[in-house]
């Protein structure tokens, strides 16, 4: 940005320079107004920037005030620019910065102009106007569950979403096709036996791609407490997985339930998901049994009075999963209390942005 230290972090209306003006020259405003051929309330917006100074009042204020018709349309331009600049610097300041740097999503910025300038490089858009219009629109349209434990930023949540849209959006993905997308389904779930998510990870991007479904594995920023969305990105569905809780039974669940929308519902408003919440409407339902059935089977593990971790295991080699899913999944119904068996759930950290074992 030329000159960008000049530049002030405020905005200073026209009205501020008329203002001095008619103090200067012990003006009487209400004359001033009606020289200008404006009411004293048009002239008292004026001053306060709430009114716009176009050509033709350029050169009234020219004749009456002194000062060039260019002048007042410079200062007047000068003010719009600072205005946009002001509210960028707001926008900007509420976006987590630190950590979109630290995934490599952006880099450090240097001072408030820079972050500016990162930050609409980063979602792609001109202005805040813009930014508004297509990612605070869409978060705030989405289909998800209202939490009390939970709260779900929209500047966090848009952050998430275009760093998902970045990961996918120079792929060439075939037209979406629904039935072999159901019947991939099979082998993606034996992925779920592949213990590290640099192997199985590319393998899943590469099975949903071969259907026309884009998906993106990323972390999600404070105030963005996702498991998973599902929505259509240009013209194929996109899956988008935080591995929140660092674990595979919640990462291979979440993606099943995402898989579920994909499958059963429209996608017209995405879907965001915060699978801790209990507070399932319908399409949460759908989609929670759409991705334990895909897992376990249409029937519920057995109840058992006493389980082992041979008997565990076991069940898992019957099902074709790993055992932690089984043990997440018999946590989830109570048949196992949360704090039994975790040690065959396998763990995950990122590095950055990427997921790896722990």
């Amino acid at each position: 940005m030329t000159n960008s230290g000049l530049r002030p972090r405020w905005a200073s209306a026209p009205g501020e320079t008329i203002d001095s003006i008619l103090r200067e020259r012990n003006l009487d405003p209400n004359q001033v107004a009606t020289h200008l051929q404006m009411s004293s309330n048009e002239f008292a917006d004026l001053l306060r920037g709430k009114k716009a100074i176009t050509v033709s009042l350029a050169g009234q204020l020219s004749a009456t005030l002194g000062a060039t018709t260019e002048f007042w349309m410079t200062r007047e331009a000068q003010y719009i620019d600072d205005v946009h600049r002001v509210e960028a610097d707001k926008w900007s300041s509420t976006l987590p910065i630190t950590q979109m740097a630290e995934f490599g999503w952006i880099d450090p910025p240097i001072d408030w102009h820079d972050r500016i300038e990162q930050c609409l490089g980063f979602f792609r858009v001109e202005d805040v106007d813009s930014w508004k219009a297509r990612y605070r629109r869409e978060v705030e349209t989405a289909h998800f569950r209202r939490s009390s434990t939970y709260a779900l930023k929209s500047p966090a949540t848009a952050v998430w979403f275009r760093a998902c849209e970045r990961a996918v959006e120079d792929n060439n993905l075939p037209p979406f096709d629904i039935n072999a997308f159901q019947s991939i389904l099979v082998e993606i779930k034996k992925l779920t036996r592949v213990k590290d998510p640099r192997i199985f990870i590319p393998k899943l991007f590469k099975l949903c791609a071969s259907v026309g479904v884009a998906l993106a594995v990323a972390p999600t920023p404070g105030g963005c407490p996702a498991s998973g969305a599902a929505r259509w990105f240009r013209t194929n569905p996109l899956i988008q997985l935080s591995a929140r809780h660092l674990s595979d039974d919640h990462f291979w669940f979440s993606f099943f339930h995402e898989a579920g929308h994909v499958v059963l519902h429209e996608l017209s408003n995405p879907f965001i998901d915060l699978l801790e919440d209990e507070s399932a409407d319908q399409y949460e339902h759908e989609a929670n049994e759409f991705a334990t059935t895909a897992l376990i089977g249409s029937q519920p593990v057995p109840p058992r009075s006493r389980w082992t971790t041979r008997a565990l295991v076991e069940t898992a080699q019957r099902a074709g999963v790993s055992p932690g899913i089984v043990v997440g999944q018999l946590q989830h119904q109570g048949s196992l209390p949360p704090n039994r068996f975790n040690r065959l759930k396998r763990r995950y950290t990122w590095s950055g942005s990427t997921l790896e074992t722990r």
